[in-house]
């Protein structure tokens, strides 16, 4: 079936959809050449039905993610990826949507900014049981990535999000908490995160921070901006892109928040977990997005015995380890460190009301999280 790929009412692209598996197949026509994502073109500026098909899979719940098996068959679905064709390929992060050829819709009438959208799936994919024996599946949760259970709702209007706990501790909801104080006390531009309980189950919630007219463009994506050299490293072929739309102080507020990442033990910014807003009508770049999804972090599948300030962790995105990040950074972290004095009280206070914690866990991390603000100090004093 023949879609096309729009960027709001602009038509980028007429596609070709698999009708039993929601994969796409072929590009018919290319419609606007500037309006195809930055994330469907690969490194050198090219595109092709590969690299567009790689984009479209990865708008889709990943495999990855905990109950999707169970959640798909309540939902009455054989593959994932055809949650996307049911919701239009609509997201809460972007502009992009596909629309059939023979009866195409109007963007005011279908994005999910300004339209209500069905609980159906959120409910699958936590297991509660859908309450329809058909399933409405025009949702915003089908376009949402990562392997943490997660749900989109909407409340006095606005769209939130919701995300669980993993592992014995189920600690990632408190972790946004502990990284939203931190972000607060160093007046960084961030997502703010709040505690909920469903059903008994701690989750966090944030809300929406695009809008109809604004998106979210990772990292990764931007980064295709330009062609990378050979021999290039990503470190410097992110700042060529930087500099090539006239971005400034990227520098400076991608070291503070990978220095803000060095205390609080993030082991997942990688290139999807940070990025840039751009208006989607007019293509203009309007700088780095708030700092959002810090969850994996303060040592949350670790055991408790094994937790301490100078244990090796791996690093994201552009160093493998937090100590070598840090050595690249920490010329151009420009931090008020020193309000962060007490600042590990306000830790462990958090992850005190953490009920899957053993004794003792919430000092042992705040002691930890103590011993990585000084290091971050000692080296960029």
């Amino acid at each position: 079936m023949r879609f096309f790929l729009m960027q709001r009412d602009h038509q980028a692209a007429v596609i070709e959809i698999a009708e039993k598996t929601g994969d796409i197949i072929d590009v018919a026509e290319i419609l606007s050449a500037q309006r195809i994502p930055l994330g469907a073109k690969h490194i050198d500026g090219s595109f092709d039905v590969l690299s567009l098909r790689k984009w479209w899979a990865g708008r889709g719940i990943p495999a990855s993610r905990s109950g999707l098996e169970h959640a798909l068959e309540a939902l009455h679905v054989p593959y994932a990826e055809l949650l996307l064709v049911k919701c239009s390929g609509l997201s809460l992060s972007d502009q992009y949507w596909v629309t059939p050829c023979d009866a195409p819709q109007r963007w005011h009438d279908v994005n999910f900014y300004e339209n209500d959208f069905s609980d159906d799936v959120g409910r699958a994919l936590f297991g509660e049981g859908v309450l329809s024996t058909q399933p409405d599946l025009c949702s915003p949760c089908n376009t949402s990535d990562g392997f943490l259970q997660k749900r989109w709702r909407i409340a006095d209007g606005k769209r939130i999000l919701l995300k669980a706990g993993s592992g014995i501790y189920q600690q990632e909801p408190y972790n946004e908490i502990v990284a939203s104080s931190l972000y607060n006390t160093l007046g960084m531009p961030h997502v703010s995160y709040w505690l909920v309980d469903q059903g008994g189950q701690v989750m966090s919630a944030c809300e929406c921070f695009t809008d109809e007219h604004t998106e979210l463009v990772t990292a990764a994506q931007f980064m295709r901006l330009l062609p990378q050299q050979q021999g290039v490293s990503n470190w410097q072929h992110f700042n060529d892109c930087c500099n090539a739309v006239g971005i400034s102080d990227t520098q400076k507020n991608v070291c503070n928040m990978l220095a803000a990442d060095y205390i609080l033990a993030n082991t997942d910014r990688h290139l999807g977990n940070f990025g840039f807003l751009r208006d989607s009508e007019t293509l203009d770049w309007k700088g780095l997005a708030p700092i959002y999804d810090s969850g994996t972090s303060l040592w949350q599948m670790t055991l408790t015995r094994a937790i301490s300030a100078d244990a090796m962790v791996p690093a994201k995105p552009f160093e493998t380890s937090q100590q070598s990040q840090l050595k690249l950074i920490a010329p151009y972290v420009d931090l008020p460190l020193e309000r962060l004095d007490g600042f590990s009280g306000k830790v462990k206070d958090i992850l005190e009301d953490a009920a899957q914690f053993d004794d003792g866990r919430a000092a042992k991390i705040a002691t930890a999280i103590e011993g990585r603000i000084q290091t971050l100090r000692s080296m960029t004093m």
